[in-house]
């Protein structure tokens, strides 16, 4: 009898790849870009899902509109996007409104023995596609990811091929929660995280933020939005209810390569809704031709204590 299962299946009127083994099953939904569900078998879902947005098909390049303004929509679930938030504006022409030909677009999709292939639209923006792969063993909660960022064609204009690609995995898990991060010893931030400064906005993170035994620990917030970021090395966690989600990715030490946002692996960022566990490359500015490579591994533990919960983060 196989251990791996491969399904279509229709999952809040999209239609949707399942891939589960006898632990664990993620949802694929090709029509929004993104893996909307990841749980045990027999558990919930550790993703925040958006249930205004159910259903709701996205055009390709096309910005969503809502209340009569443009947005980004908060779908949930897992995507990508190809640079960080700091170059949004001379992109898309807005600080909040990212690439709509990766974010939200339908993503082409072919199926392997054990898992699946999506593959984003070619950005007419930035002249980037994005090809994720992911993966799951007949035994275990994990759930592996090869992420390829193509320099396809040429961007839109001269000025947007000056800016630095990077593949940034963002991940919405449910509220309440606590999110996790391992300090770095030789971090180039004080005290080994930073709580960013937002030009309009007040960022609520150093009322829920703290460090024990060099992890930090940021519980997540009942209204103002928080976003805290790190030089971590190897993972970021996000505790819900009993279920530790667990994302490992691969720091670089090369000292060519250079992280967004002033030097940041990891960030948390959260609201009232959901909290985004976000992991990122190093940026790169691409020829056509050239790649970004970036994998990351995800999986899930059962903790019921405390104790045990610092036990197995100090062993991640």
């Amino acid at each position: 009898m196989p251990q791996i299962t491969i399904r279509k299946i229709r999952y809040k009127n999209w239609n949707a790849i399942a891939v589960s083994n006898l632990e664990i099953k993620i949802l694929v939904v090709p029509a929004i870009g993104r893996v909307l569900h990841y749980g045990f078998l027999a558990g919930e879902n550790v993703f925040y899902e958006n249930k205004e947005l159910e259903g709701v098909q996205f055009k390709e390049g096309v910005y969503f509109q809502k209340d009569n303004s443009t947005q980004a929509p908060n779908i949930g679930g897992n995507r990508v996007l190809p640079c960080s938030e700091e170059y949004f504006d001379r992109i898309t022409g807005s600080r909040h409104l990212p690439d709509p030909f990766i974010n939200a677009s339908a993503y082409s999709y072919s199926l392997l023995e054990n898992g699946i292939v999506l593959e984003s639209p070619i950005s007419k923006l930035l002249g980037i596609q994005i090809q994720r792969i992911f993966t799951i063993s007949e035994t275990g909660t994990a759930v592996n990811i090869q992420q390829t960022l193509i320099k396809k064609t040429a961007a839109k204009n001269i000025n947007l091929e000056e800016i630095p690609l990077t593949i940034w995995s963002l991940s919405k898990i449910k509220t309440p929660n606590f999110s996790y991060i391992p300090i770095n010893p030789e971090s180039v931030f004080e005290n080994g995280f930073l709580i960013s400064v937002w030009p309009d906005a007040e960022n609520n993170a150093f009322k829920n933020v703290s460090v024990n035994n060099a992890i930090l620990e940021i519980k997540s917030s009942k209204d103002l939005p928080q976003k805290v970021g790190s030089d971590s090395k190897n993972w970021i966690a996000g505790l819900i209810k009993k279920t530790l989600f667990v994302e490992k990715y691969t720091f670089t030490t090369d000292q060519k390569d250079q992280y967004p946002d002033g030097g940041t692996s990891c960030t948390i960022f959260g609201n009232n809704l959901f909290s985004e566990l976000e992991c990122l490359s190093p940026e790169k500015t691409l020829k056509i031709g050239e790649t970004i490579q970036y994998d990351l591994q995800w999986s899930l533990q059962t903790v019921d204590k405390k104790s045990a919960l610092r036990s197995v983060l100090q062993n991640l």
